[in-house]
């Protein structure tokens, strides 16, 4: 069974995808197109990370936990 999130550390949220009609494709410096890209690599470095911290927190519970000796 999955560990619930830590309360105090939320899941990062993922971008919102520009629609159809958000980019007038004359070449802008700052197009949302390539904004989007930038921040869903973002939001994809940002969740592994937070997958890693609540792994992390959930590991505890399981440390002191020891396996028993197969007998020989």
């Amino acid at each position: 069974m999955p560990t619930p999130p830590l309360a105090h550390d939320p899941q990062p949220q993922a971008p919102s995808k520009p629609g159809n009609d958000e980019c007038c494709h004359s070449g802008c410096t700052f197009c949302v197109l390539e904004m989007y890209q930038e921040d869903l690599a973002a939001y994809e470095e940002a969740l592994i990370a937070w997958q890693q911290r609540q792994q992390a927190a959930a590991a505890p519970a399981t440390q002191g936990i020891k396996k028993p000796r197969k007998r020989a």
